[in-house]
This record gives structure tokens, C-alpha cells and sequence, in this order.
């Protein structure tokens, strides 16, 4: 990062502005879910169902974006993202109608993996080299918090002086876009134009490569392949779960009103990020296997969720217990990723295997929204809607758990792996 000159500091901005936007916008469930669910005028099962659709269209993405990541350079990708993210976000602000809605999410998943997710991961690690790749992913994902939380509390704001729910969320997609467009400006300005660069030639270069090395049935048959997965995606139910339900949980079992929850929910879900993305790195390298870090932040969750459901008489106390979730969520989202090497992933398999490992890892994303959405309405049917979310919470201590198994698993074949003297062995 000390290297940086304005250029490639320009184009570290604008990558990780564009999926700061790209996964904000069309996720406003996590910080807004209660204005958001007035103005589209949906219940929480339709909440669920978009959510749903976002996941489905981002989790079949994947596969998809490797294969126009290797036919178009970053510029175009990034720019056709933005451009996309205009026209969806404008539609987004005008209609109420539910196919509609369920259309432009099943639309913004697409773009914002087929288009955006290799050409992002892609650009961040051509500014650095192996030595300074966690700082620059690191320092993107903090970047990413620090734009997501001025964009939220913009939001917050807008929302609180319009005169209905209506015009307050059309009013907040009309400044995500302008914001968008903004981006879309630099990023013609600044951003390479890829084939006429180093750095593109370089990494399509190592791609070819790979594929003649690695084919998919390698990556299925690489064990440490599975580990990985099993971590990441434990990982990531605790993040997603944890920031989508904990907002709307401050309001409909805490009593919390919804501009104080909103609040909660961008300190959750944007400024604990920024910690976790300048810490998340630093807290694991305490660790010297890996798997044992993961351990200790699932077992820490675990116990945070269990406190939760038990303390809600004691509203602080949860409202303190929500954000601790969020911040150990987050640090295992920003460096779930470095588990690859101690799980026994070559460095020339990567490219294979994150598209593969992101494909089954986000999985969950196309169901458990929908049966989260269910639970919460069946339990306010009832006339017990802490019910539904305490449903919730107990699928992410099993999932935890299953965490925890994980970590268990990844920190035995590192060592055996040491032992066999097929990775370098990990400095104590």
C-alpha cells in the first residue's frame, strides 16, 4: 500500500467502491428490512423469497463469471456492471410489483457476480504481489465498510425526513444511483483498458496455465478443497444470517423503533466492518493453525447467539451482544479465504477451486432466506414471533457447531500435511 501512486490508488477506489454499492443496494434488508418491507409492501416471507432470488442468481453466477472473466477485460466488466446497476437500480425505485422486485434481484445477483466478483478479485490482487495480498483485501473490505456506512447513514437520513415510507426508499435509490453513475465516470477515466496491459496479459497468462494443470476433477478430488468449504460456509450463514435478521430482531422482539435499529444495523453491518477488515487479519496470524482461529470465533459466536436469546428482557445488553455477533462474523468473512493454503490448495488451483468452492458455499443463500421468512410470519401468526427468530438463532448455533467440527478438521490435516512434508511447515 506504500507503493500506491494516485493511479493505482484511483482504481483501488473505484473496485472497491463498485462492490460496496453492488452489495449494498440490493441488500438494504440488513439495515432498512422494516421500511424497506413498508414501502415494497411485503410480508416477511416475500422478503425472504427476494433475498432467495439474489442468492440463487448470484450462487449459478459463479460459474458463469469465470468463464466471461477470461473474455473481457476488467474495464469492461466493472464499466457493464455499473451501467447494469444504473438501469436496475431506477427500476428498483419505481415499481412495488412483485414479480417485478423478484426480477430485478434474480437481475442484480447475476451482475453482481457474473460481471463483477472475478473482475474485482482479479484487479485487487494485480495492484499488490503475494506479499501484500491480505493487506490490500484487507484494506478493500475496510474501504468497502467506510463507504457502505457514509451511504447508510445518507440513507438513514433521507428516509427519516421523507413524508412516506414510499418516497423515503425512492429518494435513497435515486442517490444510490447518482453515486453509481459517479463511479461509472472514473471508472472510464481511470480504470486500464486490460488487454494493453501487464497485468491483465499476466493473470490470463497464469490462467491458461492453470488450466493445464488443474482440471475440476482435481479440485473435487482435493480434499482440502472440502475443508475449505465447510468453513466458508459456516462462516457465512454466521455473516449473512447474522446481519440480515439481527435489525429487524432489535425492532420486532426488542421493541427497538426503527431509526435506532437502522442505526444498530449500519454500525453492524458497515462501520464493524471496517474493524474487522483492518483486524480480522492481524486477530488470525495470532493464531498458528488457522483452524484453531476458526475454533475459537465459532465457538465465541456460539455463545454470543445462546446469550441473545436469553437476554432480550435485557435490551442493551442484547443490542451489545447483536453487534459482537457482527463483529466476529465479519472477521471470519474477511479472512475465511487465507484458509486455502493450510487446508492444502495448491497456489495454481486457485483459480479452479474459488470458482468451484464459491458455487457450493453460497448454496444455502437460494433456501435459507425463504424458511428464515416463513419461520418469523407462522411465529407472529401465532402470536409469538421471538419463536421464529429464536428458530433462526438455533440453526446458526448448529451451524457454528458444524464450524467448529470444520476448524477442527482443517487444523489436523495441517499438521498431518506438515508432518508428510507436503506444505512448509507453519512458523510458531
Amino acid at each position: 500500500m506504500k507503493n500506491f501512486g494516485f493511479r493505482k490508488l484511483m482504481i483501488f477506489i473505484i473496485l472497491s467502491a463498485t462492490v460496496a454499492l453492488a452489495y449494498q443496494l440490493p441488500y438494504l434488508r440488513f439495515t432498512f428490512y422494516d421500511q424497506m418491507m413498508s414501502a415494497l409492501q411485503l410480508n416477511n416471507t416475500q422478503m425472504g423469497v427476494l433475498a432467495t432470488a439474489i442468492g440463487f442468481a448470484s450462487t449459478v453466477s459463479y460459474p458463469i463469471g469465470g468463464f466471461i472473466a477470461n473474455r473481457f477485460s476488467m474495464k469492461t466488466l466493472i464499466c457493464s456492471t455499473l451501467a447494469a446497476y444504473i438501469g436496475l437500480t431506477i427500476w428498483f425505485a419505481f415499481t412495488t410489483n412483485y414479480i417485478m422486485l423478484i426480477i430485478i434481484h434474480i437481475l442484480y445477483g447475476f451482475f453482481s457476480i457474473a460481471t463483477l466478483w472475478s473482475a474485482y478479485l482479479t484487479g485487487i490482487r494485480n495492484l499488490g504481489d503475494e506479499k501484500n495480498q491480505s493487506t490490500l483485501f484487507g484494506s478493500s473490505e475496510a474501504t468497502r465498510g467506510v463507504i457502505q456506512t457514509l451511504m447508510g447513514f445518507a440513507f438513514l437520513g433521507i428516509m427519516g425526513v421523507a413524508a412516506t415510507p414510499v418516497l423515503g426508499f425512492r429518494y435513497v435509490m435515486f442517490l444510490g444511483t447518482g453515486v453509481i453513475a459517479v463511479f461509472l465516470i472514473l471508472s472510464l477515466i481511470f480504470l486500464p483498458k486490460g488487454e494493453n496491459t501487464t497485468q491483465r496479459e499476466s493473470i490470463k497468462s497464469e490462467i491458461t496455465q492453470n488450466d493445464k494443470k488443474y482440471t475440476i476433477i482435481d479440485v473435487v478430488k482435493n480434499k482440502g478443497v472440502w475443508v475449505t468449504i465447510l468453513v466458508i460456509m459456516c462462516a457465512y450463514i454466521s455473516w449473512t444470517l447474522g446481519n440480515g435478521y439481527l435489525t429487524t430482531y432489535t425492532v420486532q422482539v426488542l421493541n427497538v423503533s426503527e431509526s435506532l435499529a437502522s442505526t444498530l444495523g449500519i454500525v453492524r453491518s458497515y462501520i464493524i466492518v471496517i474493524l474487522a477488515g483492518f483486524l480480522g487479519g492481524w486477530l488470525l496470524d495470532k493464531f498458528t493453525y488457522k483452524g484453531k482461529g476458526f475454533i475459537v470465533l465459532f465457538s465465541a459466536i456460539a455463545i454470543a447467539i445462546a446469550a441473545v436469546m436469553f437476554s432480550s428482557k435485557v435490551v442493551p445488553v442484547c443490542i451489545g451482544l447483536t453487534l459482537l455477533i457482527a463483529f466476529l462474523a465479519n472477521v471470519m468473512k474477511s479472512t475465511y479465504w487465507s484458509v486455502m493454503g493450510q487446508a492444502g490448495i495448491p497456489t495454481k488451483m486457485t483459480a479452479l477451486a474459488t470458482g468451484f468452492i464459491s458455487f457450493i458455499v453460497f448454496l444455502p443463500d437460494m433456501i435459507v432466506p425463504t424458511i428464515c421468512g416463513i419461520w418469523i410470519d407462522t411465529a407472529a401468526a401465532a402470536g409469538n414471533i421471538e419463536a421464529g427468530f429464536n428458530k433462526i438463532f438455533i440453526l446458526l448455533i448448529a451451524f457454528s457447531l458444524i464450524g467448529i467440527i470444520a476448524g477442527y478438521i482443517l487444523m489436523r490435516r495441517t499438521k498431518a500435511m506438515e508432518a508428510r512434508g507436503e506444505i512448509e511447515k507453519v512458523k510458531q
